[in-house]
């Protein structure tokens, strides 16, 4: 607490604040010889407040037993966190160049400090820098000793410490104090027990976690400071932790710890040691040969496809240093290496296959992508069965690039399969099956099952925070696509709401320029467009776009999706040459980079339609118009979209209300849900003069719009008019006004 500020005479300014007694974490716990599970509960309490400083959008940035205090209050341990002298804030804003680290610098205290503090070009430091400090802090209060040696800092040149904090990991906890046999035995006396013991705690879950909360990849570690405690207190419970792969032997070893006694009692003694043997047996073969295949597939990785960049791979051509070698490239050639070098080992074709196709994915490079993918699945299925994790891990990577080409009844029943075969398997909360179902979700979005999509969507989100923490990116993927389904289904409000917060949270955890990020800075920026907010959404499109130009690439899908959105903004605020010039630029990409069939790419060509149409361009308003149906002849979207213009168009000599009224007719007889149609049908049979007909279905549309739509009131003034029915006339007249 800071209970006083002034300044000297002298004009020294100075701060009086709360004396906090106490002694670092570490030295309190060997002073009192505190066992394991104490030191853990003792350290859950330093995440807590951590994650309390981050919520008050604070990252400390020097954690270390020092900064950690520990004093007794009523004879129980209470630790004290202090010193947020580095602090940062995490939505940098007021004297924001005195805040932020200088480049080419960093501030820590060697040895806790995390990969990305000490790299001179990292400038977006976040609150999983905290994370990495706590997960020091923790391997020494278990481990006695810090992860890498600090004898060395003092006797090597500094940069060459910090390149290695950056490049090389530290060994495992139980690794580590078994090496160590000059300082084991007092380690371990200082916890009540023997070297041996010792090492047998530590290793497994300590070890998972421990390394989890090091992870140099940021991506990699725990989200949050509430994570890493979650997770510690899985441990003590004897619950599975998320730092480690769920197997079912695993998970049988959690149960039997959990559950001893009960299993002792009712089991023979005997029965329970074959048991463990065989299941340690299965559990060493399993190891041992996917240790193998990922020693191949890292070898694979590294001669084929990282080589490239650093020697010439054309055989009878001297080696050649290609630094501006494309990724695409890259990936082009590994793919083509793959035919015939693993005959003799399908499993280590399959998962380097897998991995080239989610880096391709990643690239927005479908179709290549959808290549590899399937011979992954193939072999996949052939070599481990039509249910293992793995073959359901490439079905569900598949579904996603059927979603993604707009395939949508096979990435549906490719999802629905593998989301009901993930939940037997393994289960409903496992981190794998709420991915699928999450892709599931926005399939049914793409489909227009709004009901069925946020039902999905809000029960992975439900799990997805209890089990993995409210700032998890899983999580925070799933709190977007809910809010992409309210965007859908016209609640503009509720998306608006819950993007803003998913926003929040992904720039602070995640940082500003993520691909998750940005993908919810466009949803929003769509949002803000269907709200009549166009200020707003044309402002947050272009820095959404700028930033993903230089992140993503000039052609990613993403890229592309915020192009044509910034277009439509262009529009609505009246700037046709601008939207006009957008608009082909995007179709021209899109033709070219995702195909002409492609949704995104139809999408683009309807949206330049209406551009041209607001425009008064009404002759290559229809002719886009007809192109985008002739690309889909059976689809209602643009069946209804060309009934639309040819009876909205001011010109009437344009106009076509019988051609009109036959393709509304076809839109609402082919779709799986008609309602997002009877508005055109209902204007069609009012350009006929159906009265009574028009009068009916725009009934239906008004109660399908739960009266949200003027529009739908207004038409159905006109057709009451025509009618002769003057009362009804005026009384939907004035609905359409106060709506």
């Amino acid at each position: 607490k800071v209970f006083d500020a002034g300044a000297t005479r002298e004009g020294q300014p100075y701060f009086v604040m709360e004396y906090v007694p106490g002694v670092p974490i570490t030295d309190y716990c060997d002073e009192k010889n505190l066992k394991i599970s104490d030191r853990l509960e003792l350290f859950i309490k330093v995440c807590e407040g951590v994650q309390h400083a981050h919520q008050k959008a604070i990252i400390h940035r020097d954690l270390k037993p020092a900064n950690i205090l520990v004093v007794e209050v009523d004879g129980k341990p209470v630790s004290r966190i202090i010193d947020f002298g580095l602090a940062k804030a995490i939505n940098a804003g007021i004297a924001e160049e005195t805040i932020h680290t200088q480049l080419g610098g960093f501030l820590g205290t060697p040895g806790y400090i995390s990969p990305e503090q000490c790299d001179p070009t990292a400038q977006d430091v976040d609150t999983r820098t905290d994370v990495y400090s706590l997960g020091v802090v923790l391997y020494e209060l278990l481990a006695g000793s810090l992860p890498f040696d600090m004898k060395e800092w003092k006797c090597k040149p500094l940069d060459e410490m910090l390149r290695r904090l950056r490049e090389e990991d530290p060994p495992r906890l139980s690794t580590k104090v078994r090496a160590d046999l000059d300082t084991s035995p007092l380690t371990a006396e200082a916890r009540g027990m023997e070297p041996k013991h010792l090492v047998r705690v530590l290793r497994g879950d300590l070890d998972w976690i421990t390394m989890k909360a090091l992870e140099r990849d940021r991506s990699r570690r725990y989200a949050s400071p509430s994570n890493f405690g979650a997770d510690i207190r899985r441990y003590l419970n004897n619950e599975a932790v998320l730092a480690v792969p769920p197997s079912l032997a695993y998970r049988a070893r959690k149960f039997a710890r959990r559950y001893r006694i009960a299993l002792v009692t009712v089991c023979a003694f005997a029965l329970v040691l074959i048991v463990a043997a065989v299941v340690s047996i299965r559990q060493n073969i399993r190891a041992n040969g996917e240790a193998a295949v990922a020693e191949a597939v890292n070898e694979f990785l590294q001669n084929d496809l990282l080589a490239q960049a650093s020697a010439a791979t054309q055989s009878g051509v001297s080696a050649k240093p290609d630094p501006d070698l494309k990724v695409r490239t890259a990936l082009d050639r590994a793919a083509e290496r793959i035919k015939g070098k693993f005959a003799e080992q399908p499993e280590v074709e399959a998962a380097i296959r897998n991995t080239i196709g989610q880096t391709y994915t990643d690239l927005g490079i479908y179709p290549e992508a959808r290549q590899q993918l399937e011979r992954a699945l193939d072999l996949r299925r052939r070599v481990l069965g039509p249910e293992d994790p793995k073959t359901l891990n490439t079905m569900s990577r598949l579904g996603y690039i059927a979603l993604r080409q707009g395939k949508y009844p096979e990435a549906e029943t490719l999802l629905s399969q593998t989301v009901e075969m993930q939940r037997h398997s393994l289960g409903s909360e496992h981190p794998d099956t709420l991915t699928s179902m999450n892709r599931l979700a926005a399939v049914y979005r793409a489909e227009r099952k709004y009901a069925q999509a946020e039902t999905l969507h809000r029960q992975t989100m439900e799990i997805r925070r209890r089990v993995l923490g409210p700032e998890h990116p899983d999580t925070l993927i799933s709190m977007s696509g809910l809010a992409s389904n309210y965007y859908a289904e016209g609640k503009y409000a509720q998306a608006e709401a819950l993007q803003i917060q998913t926003l929040e949270i992904q720039r602070r955890v995640l940082g500003p320029e993520h691909p998750d990020t940005l993908s919810s800075m466009n949803s929003l920026a769509a949002a803000y467009l269907d709200e009549g907010k166009f200020a707003e959404a044309e402002a947050l499109q272009i820095q959404t776009l700028e930033i993903q130009r230089r992140v993503l690439g000039p052609e990613h899908p993403d890229t592309l999706r915020s192009m044509n959105n910034l277009a439509s903004e262009y529009a609505n605020a009246g700037k046709y040459a601008q939207a006009e010039a957008l608009q082909n630029q995007t179709l021209q990409i899109q033709r070219r980079v995702l195909g002409p069939e492609n949704p995104d790419t139809l999408w683009a060509t309807w949206d330049l339609a209406n551009i041209y149409f607001d425009d008064g361009k009404y002759a290559q308003a229809e002719t886009l118009f007809r192109k985008s149906l002739e690309s889909r002849p059976d689809n209602p979207a643009p069946l209804n979209d060309l009934a639309w213009y040819l009876v909205a168009v001011p010109d009437p000599a344009r106009r076509r209300p019988q051609e009109a009224l036959d393709l509304a007719r076809r839109a609402v007889r082919v779709a799986p849900d008609p309602s997002p149609y009877y508005n055109t049908l209902g204007l069609a049979e009012y350009r006929n003069g159906l009265w009574d007909e028009a009068i009916v279905t725009l009934n239906k549309s008004a109660e399908a719009n739960k009266g949200s739509e003027p529009a739908d009131f207004f038409f159905l003034s006109m057709a009451h008019w025509k009618h002769g029915d003057k009362d009804e006339a005026e009384r939907f007249f004035q609905r359409g006004v106060d709506g």
